[in-house]
């Protein structure tokens, strides 16, 4: 497993490829589709539903509709410099091979996991990446206020009404940004939008920059005949003394979804079937740490080591099939969430 944690190393700071590097993303400017669109499509939406019944059938078959097998790239550019001084940086491009499926569907709620396959043969690694929850007219979020700190915010009914969360964990289901937004499916075509969100740096660039201390973004998800698509509209933001923030730059991101039958997912899946009951475990545990706490620092690091690996080698014992307990994942959580600590409010404004 000491490959797929160097790999996962390697995802705290961008996205491994099943090359063994940054595979160059076909997108210009992160603008233009990578390839023509299927043929054949069928939406999961005929018409705009009309009652709020229909919408939220419609909903629930558009955030099943990610599920699948997916060449994914990844594109990243900053756009428009708007502190002075500032020089926008190169733009960042990779992409991997990653399966999507459902692991958890309760109605008004559904959990997608996403699991990368890399390389071939002997050297193929399987890499447990990030995971989404949607859950239709929440009641509360654990949001993101900077710093590394977090906290359950209540979400207002009338913002709630007809409309879903995404919640998007790391690689060890940690937190990292939660949003509330609305499916919407006229014109053909289905997406949902977020509003305005605040997030920690991504890892591609928290070990390698110190400039920003969040990223606002408002986030896309858009159905496509050979896909998906996750489109980002971002703010890089000084988080001041005071509790002002500065923009530093804005970037566009463009995570595309395109199906293909042409990588064996197997090795992702087996892994799946050899953890689905530990990671399930975990998902638990953050989750009613959240509801225990209602507000925490999370840390990074557990002494000399990340995070990510103590879970990590729990799942190794869980695939070996080793029984791993409750207190197991609960000790570790136990480091990772540091009580919170003083320090000035500081609440993403509306956009």
């Amino acid at each position: 497993m000491r490959h797929v944690l160097l790999c996962a190393a390697v995802l705290l700071a961008s996205a491994c490829t099943s090359t063994g590097g940054a595979r160059r993303s076909p997108h210009l400017s992160g603008l233009a589709p990578a390839t023509p669109a299927p043929a054949e499509y069928r939406r999961p939406c005929d018409d705009p539903p009309a009652t709020p019944e229909l919408a939220f059938d419609c909903d629930r078959r558009s955030i099943l509709g990610m599920t699948g097998e997916y060449r994914v790239t990844f594109a990243f550019d900053e756009t428009l410099a708007l502190k002075p001084g500032y020089t926008p940086r190169p733009a960042q491009r990779s992409g991997g091979d990653e399966v999507v499926f459902v692991a958890e569907d309760r109605g008004d709620f559904i959990a997608l996991q996403h699991i990368l396959v890399a390389g071939a043969g002997k050297e193929r690694m399987v890499i447990k990446h990030w995971r989404q929850d949607w859950q239709y007219q929440p009641t509360e979020v654990l949001a993101f206020r900077g710093r590394n700190h977090f906290e359950l915010a209540a979400v207002p009914a009338e913002q709630a009404r007809g409309a879903w969360s995404q919640s998007v964990y790391e690689v060890d289901d940690a937190p990292r940004y939660a949003s509330v937004g609305r499916w919407n499916h006229a014109n053909g075509v289905d997406a949902w939008t977020s509003d305005f969100t605040w997030r920690p740096l991504p890892r591609r660039e928290y070990t390698k920059r110190n400039d920003y201390q969040v990223l606002g973004a408002i986030n896309r998800h858009t159905l496509t005949p050979g896909g998906w698509m996750h489109e980002q509209d971002n703010e890089k933001l000084v988080l001041g003394a005071d509790g002002r923030t500065t923009a530093l730059v804005r970037e566009v991101g463009i995570n595309s979804y395109e199906r293909t039958t042409a990588i064996d997912f197997s090795a992702g899946r087996d892994y799946w079937r050899k953890t689905e009951a530990f990671w399930r475990e975990v998902r638990q545990a953050w989750a009613d740490a959240a509801q225990q706490r209602k507000a925490y620092d999370l840390r990074h690091m557990l002494g000399e080591r990340p995070r990510f690996e103590a879970l990590f080698a729990l799942a190794d014992k869980a695939a070996a099939g080793e029984t791993v307990a409750r207190a197991d994942i609960d000790a570790v959580l136990d480091q990772a969430l540091a009580p919170e600590e003083a320090k000035t409010a500081q609440v993403p404004p509306t956009q």
